[in-house]
This record gives C-alpha cells, sequence and structure tokens, in this order.
C-alpha cells in the first residue's frame, strides 16, 4: 500500500521550522550556559571573606602594637571599606544565585517565544511559497481537462515576479493548446462528414443501379406495349425505393436523440413479445429473468429498436445453421437492469470488435453500418450503456440501463 505523503505546504512549512527553531534553540542553549558559568565565576563572597580575615588579623595587630593616631585613622578607613566591600559581595553573590537557578526557565520562555515567532514566519512563508506551486498544480489539471484558466488578478502581480511569467506561460500554453484542441475537432468533424457523405454516396449508389435498370427496362416494355411484362421491374422498383427509404430514415436518425414523453417500461414483456414476432421457426429463443424485475423508464419505441436490431443482427448472424439459438437474460445489478443476448453463431472476429460501433462499418452485403451506431446512442440517451462481451460461443451483447426506483406507496 502506498504511504500517503503530507501536503506540500506542510512539507515545507516542517523544513522551514527546523531551519529556524534549531539555530534558535542552540544558540540560547549556549548563551545560557556561558552566562550561567560567568555569573558563578562572578560571584566573589568568598574570596572577600578570605581578605576580611586577614585584614582583620592585620588591624588586630595594629591595635596591639600602639600605633600612633594617624595608622589607627588609616586601620578604621580600611576597616570599613573592607567591611563594605564584604557586604557587596555577599549581596551580588545572593543575586548571582537566584539569577543562575532564574537563567533555564528564562531561556525556556525565550525559546519557546522565537519558537512561536519561527513558526508564525514558516507557515507565512509556506503559505506564500505553496500557494504559486498548488497554482501551477491546479492549472496543469485544468488544462488536461480542456477547462479555462481564472483571468487574471491583480493580486497576482504582488508575487514574486517568476510565478507572474509562469501564469502567463500557462496562459498562452492553453490558448496554444485550446487552439490546436480547435482545429483538430474540426479535422476530425470534417473527416467524419467526409466518410459519412462517401458512404452515403456509396449505399445509395447500391440501391440506385438496379432502379435505373428496372426503370429502364420497364420503359422499354411499355413502349413495345408489353404490359404484362411490366410486374417483374416494378416490383424491382419498389422493393429498391424501400431499401433507400430505410437507408434515409437510418441516417436521419443518427445523431438525434429520442423525442417525446417517457413511460414505465417493463423490459420482460418488452423482449418476450420480441422473441415471439422476430425469430423465425429456425431458431430457438429462451428468455430467463433471474429475479423479480423493476422497470425502467425510457422511450418505449426507441427502445423496442434497439432490441429488435441486437435480435435481427444475432437471427442473421446464425444463418442456417441448424441448432440456432439465441438466450436471453435480464437481471438487476448494482441498481441497474442488465439484458444480456447471446447467440450461438460465429462470433465477432477480435479485429471487429472495436470497430463495430463506427457509422461506416458493416460486415453485411446490404447493411449501411449503422445499426450498432444508432443502438449505442439510443442505450446512451437513456443513460446506459452497451458492451460486446467476450464469449466462448458466438457473439454476447449486454444493455445496462437505469433501474426505476420500487415504489413504497
Amino acid at each position: 500500500m502506498q504511504r500517503s505523503r503530507l501536503p506540500f505546504a506542510t512539507r515545507l512549512f516542517i523544513v522551514l521550522f527546523l531551519l529556524s527553531a534549531i539555530p534558535s534553540a542552540a544558540l540560547i542553549g549556549l548563551a545560557t550556559w556561558g552566562l550561567r558559568n560567568y555569573v558563578e565565576l562572578a560571584g566573589g563572597a568568598g574570596a572577600w571573606q578570605g581578605i576580611s580575615d586577614t585584614g582583620r588579623d592585620l588591624l588586630e595587630a595594629v591595635e596591639g602594637a600602639d600605633p600612633d593616631s594617624t595608622v589607627r585613622a588609616a586601620a578604621a578607613k580600611h576597616e570599613q571599606e573592607l567591611s563594605r566591600s564584604v557586604r557587596l559581595s555577599r549581596r551580588w553573590d545572593l543575586i548571582a544565585g537566584h539569577l543562575a537557578r532564574a537563567l533555564p526557565w528564562v531561556a525556556l520562555v525565550l525559546g519557546l517565544s522565537l519558537a512561536a515567532v519561527a513558526a508564525l514566519a514558516a507557515r507565512q512563508l509556506a503559505q506564500g511559497l505553496s500557494r504559486p506551486v498548488n497554482e501551477v498544480v491546479d492549472w496543469a489539471g485544468r488544462v488536461a481537462r480542456a477547462q479555462p484558466l481564472p483571468p487574471p488578478q491583480a493580486a497576482d502581480a504582488q508575487g514574486p515576479p517568476e510565478f507572474t511569467v509562469l501564469r502567463d506561460a500557462f496562459r498562452r500554453m492553453a490558448e496554444h493548446l485550446a487552439e490546436g484542441r480547435r482545429q483538430a475537432l474540426e479535422a476530425e468533424r470534417l473527416r467524419g462528414l467526409t466518410e459519412m457523405a462517401r458512404r452515403v454516396a456509396h449505399e445509395i449508389k447500391n440501391p440506385l443501379t438496379p432502379l435505373m435498370l428496372a426503370l429502364r427496362q420497364a420503359r422499354h416494355l411499355a413502349a413495345r406495349g408489353k404490359l404484362e411484362g411490366l410486374e417483374e421491374p416494378l416490383q424491382v422498383i419498389s422493393l429498391e425505393a424501400e431499401r433507400l427509404d430505410e437507408m434515409a430514415r437510418s441516417f436521419s436518425q443518427l445523431g438525434r436523440l429520442p423525442e417525446g414523453p417517457t413511460s414505465e417500461i417493463d423490459l420482460a414483456e418488452m423482449l418476450r413479445e420480441l422473441l415471439d414476432s422476430d425469430l423465425p421457426e429456425s431458431v430457438t429463443g429462451k428468455l430467463t429473468v433471474e429475479a423479480a424485475l423493476p422497470r425502467v423508464e425510457g422511450h418505449l419505441g426507441a427502445l423496442n429498436r434497439v432490441f429488435r436490431n441486437l435480435l435481427g443482427n444475432a437471427v442473421e448472424a446464425l444463418g442456417d445453421r441448424p441448432d440456432a439459438r439465441i438466450d436471453v437474460t435480464i437481471r438487476p445489478r448494482n441498481g441497474m437492469l442488465e439484458v444480456a443476448i447471446a447467440d450461438n453463431g460465429p462470433g465477432i472476429p477480435a479485429e471487429d470488435r472495436e470497430r463495430i460501433w463506427d457509422p461506416d462499418f458493416t460486415t453485411k452485403k446490404k447493411g449501411t453500418g449503422l445499426g450498432l451506431a444508432l443502438v449505442r446512442q439510443t442505450v446512451r440517451a437513456h443513460d446506459g450503456e452497451i458492451e460486446l462481451r467476450g464469449s466462448d460461443e458466438g457473439a454476447c451483447f449486454v444493455v445496462r440501463l437505469p433501474a426505476k426506483p420500487r415504489s413504497t406507496g
């Protein structure tokens, strides 16, 4: 499991705080130690006490020797000065003792004060340095998601000039990328339209050729008065006209979302009816409902076309197979209804599995290539999804649609 890292601002704050707090603590500790030693050394009460004792002995000796008045006066003055010096020394020794005991507490208070100042300064510096970095990270994400960058603000000019240059470079890069993305989308759209136009022209040309031939034949027969022979060319004209009409409807539906009001739909009932109506007698259809199913909210006609198209593709893939079979399974899963339509036909080649959703791809001789594209478009319009699931036999299409919550009333 990957270990979570602290935010950049927090890591920067810790580094700055340690860089300022550790030297300050070392200096305070060294100054306290030196000052305490100085105070202890400066305390002179012991030395003055020895001088006092020897001075007193000297004065007593002078008095015993019967000195003159001048010597007595000098000795008295010396005794006064010596007594005053001893008192001052004892007083300083008392003050020095209290000061030596108070120095650690003073150092502690000073250290905590400096630590608070260092923390405040480190916090301000960390925020000031991390804010532009976080802003650049956010801008990089916006550029990746093709979102607009924030407009220039007056506060941007107050920061370091290097970040101002970086912001301007990001804005220019975003503009260039947006322009490049727009040109790429325009080129892709043009390629899509060109390919679609080529596909439409190709598909229209296929029915037009037999239609024109049948029309020419009908005119020739009518000119010769052989009206009984018009049935065959007229039938060809009718079939090809229906094919053109179906093609026009398919192309007109591409890109259009289902319209009209929605309703609650019972998928099990819909698929049961489609299996009865759309499967030939040569194909065995089986519907499996794994649990009590909720309904879905959607467009009945559009969803009916989705499943009819998938069943029709399965029937065409099965061909004349004697054991042709289509299994339809419906199950609720994670708030969705999952419909799996599987056949035991030849399946879809691996190289075609990604292309089957393209509007211009088909493996049918008379297909337009729009069937699965329209199916996916309709499913996504209902907030669902469709996929081609891997299968050992045949093909299996899975449609997932949001289930309508059951009413508790």
